[in-house]
């Protein structure tokens, strides 16, 4: 049976291109450059962040400087989950049927900050709910030789500079985007002032107060710039550090509330569900293993890194209470929600070398919050706290453009380099030997001069003007096949010969050279999916006697998106075929609904090199299950699911 079912579908493949990767940056006054043209944390660092949004610097303080979805997600803030997986869960923004968000955290002004959904009309609750929009907009220059009104009293300039002030011309290198000071406040293009907030009433303040909201897109809902909070405060800052609250009322403690729920927002809007659960990480080493109480798990021996946590640690908020003028609130800065896995291409492997740690914060937050007479700096580090007690920080990065060193100065440098993933699930992590890998550029690397894709099974080591060398981690050098090349996509195979351990990418092109690291492993499986929902991109074989009907188990609807068809498991003997990559001949097994699956072949598919192939017997048992996940584990490594529809 194993033969006569791999030869029902040889020769078929589907092959799915990975997603784009978006890019990042860096910081302001008093740092690194010249604090003028400070970077957006949003552009520079991107590339560092979870899958909830999340990263840290050296010290491990776990934060967010840009929408923290997963929060969102715990507090029903107007997001759906499309997709979970081995580096956790994809969530979207909900379409239709939009609350006004909660507040999600609080600024050291001592004023919220909102999801961000509000009322169309700040003095109307009755109004329709929005996306509430910034109003910031890219300038339109081609030179750095002035800045916008809304930065000067932050940078302390003129907005006419001097030629020692000149940030970079605009170009390929240096984007627009990539500093704070290229965009405009224009008030009125959309609902906020400068600080990102507004006045307005609220479900929490049916009286009205002034609050920041984190800010998306209106038409695609990534996020929009200045994210949460600008570079300085709308109210008097008068939080932040904890002071002694000697006689401070408690509220919660130990999991419970100590006394009845309050209706002071203030007290009530913390997030403390999770609270007397352990944080949990999960390694970019090896997320298949899963996330862990203690982390990093699964380093390769000699890896250096910061932060990480030893012990388990409790979640979320711990403990608040209060006086009379200040809300009293601990936490571990560590979230419910899974944390990680942190990837950074030309760090160890590709993974980021910073992890979160258990930070042990207290701060304060005035009761009695107050417009500012003079707007200070919210400045670098936390500028607020998430109500699950993780920080906030605002759109700086840490670094900012030395005009006489011609270059951006500071923490997370931004340089030209590949970021390397599976061609099948389009995950970064561990790489296989063997296995199809696709490639992406960051900031302005190259990757092909040209765009060509190969015209057989036998991958040429040149193709676009680019080749492929990996260095293994014995020091050996290897040229790879290339399937497909262009100047952002670049699609090789992981050579089989070469040693497990990290590795060094390099591909060149065009006379220049751009590097990436990965992390090397025997098997590491990968499924191929027909959409981000992880619907997989598979077939059907139906066997009745001597006749075979093959059919795919999705279309492409007339939006262009991949729509299941339900599979009907009655009709005769049917398999599943799935495709993947980084199988190879290990040895599988598989789950269909949660339910062990009976395995007719697994090996390679035999046309395409690095393409391999699993067959898995669908029972009609399975009858009207509908939509079911399918998981495929290979030498101890389950895939990330995929599903199918069953009718």
């Amino acid at each position: 049976m194993k033969g006569s079912a791999k030869q029902f579908t040889r020769g078929v493949f589907f092959f799915l291109a990975a997603a784009a990767l978006c890019a990042q940056p860096p910081n302001g006054p008093g740092q690194s450059g010249d604090g003028i043209w400070t970077r957006n944390a949003a552009f520079g660092e991107s590339e560092t962040f979870d899958p909830c949004n999340g990263h840290q610097p050296q010290t491990g303080q776990y934060h967010h400087h840009i929408n923290p979805i997963c929060l969102r997600a715990q507090l029903n803030d107007n997001v759906v989950a499309v997709f979970t997986g081995r580096l956790g869960t994809q969530y979207t923004e909900k379409t239709s049927g939009w609350t006004h968000s909660p507040i999600l955290g609080w600024a050291f002004d001592g004023y919220p900050i909102y999801g961000p959904y509000g009322y169309s009309d700040p003095t109307n609750p009755n109004s329709a709910i929005k996306r509430v929009q910034p109003s910031f907009q890219l300038r339109n220059i081609t030179q750095r030789h002035t800045l916008p009104s809304w930065i000067l009293s932050y940078v302390n300039q003129p907005a006419n500079l001097a030629v020692s002030q000149y940030g970079p011309d605009v170009n390929a290198a240096y984007p627009l985007g990539r500093y704070t000071a290229d965009y405009d406040y224009v008030a009125g293009s959309g609902d906020l002032d400068q600080y990102n907030g507004r006045f307005t009433l609220t479900p929490d303040f049916p009286n009205g107060t002034y609050a920041y909201f984190v800010t998306i897109s209106a038409k695609d809902g990534s996020p929009a710039f200045p994210y949460i909070t600008n570079v300085q405060y709308y109210g008097t800052k008068s939080g932040g550090n904890a002071q002694a609250a000697a006689g401070a009322t408690p509220y919660f403690k130990g999991g419970a509330l100590q006394q009845s729920a309050s209706g002071d927002p203030r007290l009530a809007s913390w997030y403390t569900k999770g609270s007397t659960q352990t944080a949990k990480a999960v390694s970019g080493f090896d997320p298949s293993a899963g996330s862990s109480a203690t982390w990093p798990a699964n380093l390769p021996s000699g890896v250096t890194y910061n932060g990480g946590a030893t012990a388990p640690t409790l979640a979320d908020t711990q403990s608040i209470s209060y006086n009379s003028n200040f809300v009293f609130v601990t936490s571990n800065n560590l979230p419910s929600y899974q944390l990680g896995p942190w990837f950074e291409a030309t760090m160890t492997g590709g993974v980021f070398m910073n992890w979160a740690a258990p930070q042990s914060t207290a701060v304060e937050f005035t009761r009695a919050p107050a417009a500012a007479t003079t707007n200070v700096a919210t400045g670098m580090g936390p500028v607020g706290i998430w109500v699950n007690g993780v920080a906030v920080f605002n759109l700086l990065d840490g670094g900012s453009y030395s005009t006489a060193q011609g270059a951006d100065l500071g923490g997370g440098g931004i340089s030209n380099h590949a970021t390397h993933l599976s061609s099948a699930s389009s995950e970064r992590g561990p790489l296989a030997q063997g296995s199809l890998v696709s490639a992406y550029p960051e900031f302005t690397a190259t990757l092909a001069t040209s765009t060509a894709g190969t015209p057989s099974s036998a991958y040429p080591t040149a193709l676009g003007g680019a080749t492929v060398t990996i260095t293994d981690s014995t020091g050996a050098t290897t040229p790879a096949g290339i399937l497909y090349a262009s100047a952002v996509q670049l699609n090789y195979q992981m050579p089989s010969t070469v040693a497990t351990g990290v590795g060094k990418v390099t591909i060149t092109s065009g006379g220049t050279s751009v590097a990436g690291t990965v992390n090397i492993v025997a098997t590491y499986p990968g499924l191929f999916r027909a959409g981000t929902d992880g619907l997989a991109a598979a077939q059907t074989v139906t066997v009745n006697g001597s006749s075979q009907v093959i059919q795919a188990a999705s279309t492409v609807n007339s939006a262009g998106a991949a729509v299941a068809t339900p599979i009907n498991v009655t009709s005769g003997t049917v398999y599943l075929v799935l495709y993947g990559t980084g199988i190879g001949n290990a040895p599988v097994t598989a789950t269909i609904a949660g339910a062990s699956a009976t395995v007719a072949y697994s090996g390679p598919q035999g046309q395409f090199p690095g393409v391999d192939q699993v067959n898995l017997l669908l029972p009609a048992s399975l009858a009207g299950a509908g939509k079911v996940n399918v998981v495929v584990t290979a030498a101890g490594k389950p895939s990330s699911p995929v599903y199918v529809v069953i009718q």
